[in-house]
């Protein structure tokens, strides 16, 4: 029989992803403050818990998936938390983006407890949640990593072993440290390019069959942003966080980020604007504000 799964942050991301659980026959209990998301999935099957230490009590592995460090801390070992409720043997997943020392102070916490705990922060955004295609990058125990793979494979497309717990969190963060330059840098050159007289679409093909292509201009300004679409997606609140981690984790390192400092700026500066909930594709739309030129597809 699979393992029945208690799922915790049933927001853009963890939405989708139980919905394919659901899908894929795992036996589901699913939990959030915001009761709202909960009813499509109620209405699919899934038993809505009362708390963190209700799902976590009837659970063999229960899910993480929340918005910072903070919050993940609460869920686990907080108040009628995931540790009140799991029983030993239970395995703790947490798939938010958060700090390293986070997870590995909780993991910590929760083996002598008998709980193991795997840190899988995601990659792909609310599209690769939908479709099934999201970057899973592991960190914690092999063996408990191997028993979870199937897991893992039910929402995403490539799942990578990491490293010890925490591993998974530096890759993400790192992911996302390039990520959020790309898209600074990626509508930095084509609102100049436009601005000096050349054609959008000259110059997102000739882009993409060069060098200068990347994700953030195929998938989030490609699909998004050059079609005047600014809503999430991905939000700046979020890329502006995970800099923020970035910059934890280069401060704790003793590491200069040069670059990434002024991408996690860049991006306070919209946070601190209003634009938080929009999609971070939006530093095209402040770009073309600036420089008085329209990137649309």
């Amino acid at each position: 029989m699979k393992e029945k799964i208690g799922f915790i942050g049933i927001g853009t991301m963890g939405k989708p992803m139980c919905l394919h659980l659901l899908k894929a026959g795992y036996p589901l209990m699913v939990f959030d403050i915001n009761p709202k998301p909960l009813e499509e999935l109620k209405a699919q099957g899934a038993p809505v818990g009362q708390s963190g230490k209700e799902v976590a009590a009837q659970s063999d592995v229960i899910i993480t998936m929340l918005p910072n460090s903070g919050d993940v801390e609460k869920a686990i070992l907080g108040e009628k938390g995931v540790i009140e409720g799991a029983r030993s043997n239970s395995i703790v997943i947490d798939m938010s983006t958060i700090d390293p020392s986070v997870s590995r102070k909780i993991a910590q916490v929760l083996s002598p407890k008998g709980l193991k705990m795997l840190d899988a922060p995601v990659s792909g955004g609310q599209m690769g949640a939908i479709a099934a295609t999201l970057a899973i990058m592991v960190g914690g125990e092999e063996g408990i990593f191997q028993k979870c793979l199937p897991i893992f494979q039910t929402m995403g497309k490539k799942v990578i072993f990491c490293g010890p717990i925490g591993s998974g969190e530096i890759v993400k963060i790192m992911n996302n440290l390039l990520a959020g330059i790309n898209m600074i840098a990626t509508a930095e050159a084509l609102t100049l390019g436009v601005k000096a007289g050349v054609a959008l679409k000259t110059l997102y093909d000739a882009i993409n069959a060069s060098s200068g292509q990347n994700f953030a201009m195929q998938n989030y300004c490609g699909a998004k942003a050059f079609k005047g679409d600014f809503e999430p997606g991905f939000m700046t609140a979020l890329m502006y966080k995970d800099l923020g981690l970035a910059m934890n984790l280069a401060k704790e390192e003793g590491i200069p980020v040069l670059i990434g400092g002024l991408s996690h700026q860049f991006y306070s500066s919209i946070v601190a604007s209003g634009l938080g909930q929009k999609d971070c594709s939006i530093t095209v739309k402040l770009l073309e504000d600036l420089a008085k030129v329209k990137l649309r597809l």
